[in-house]
């Protein structure tokens, strides 16, 4: 039942990461999964470039 919000969890990764590996943005979405469960990766490449 918590949330959080996209530079709460940027602020997070910054205390526990190197600077080069924090994300430079968050998305909340949905991942799109095969019938079985897979994660379909090619939606995902999809989703990151629009």
């Amino acid at each position: 039942g918590r949330r959080a919000t996209e530079t709460e969890i940027i602020d997070h990764c910054r205390t526990l990461l190197a600077r080069f590996k924090v994300p430079k943005a968050v998305i909340f979405a949905e991942i799109p999964k095969t019938s079985t469960g897979k994660i379909q990766k090619f939606r995902l490449r999809e989703m990151a470039k629009g």
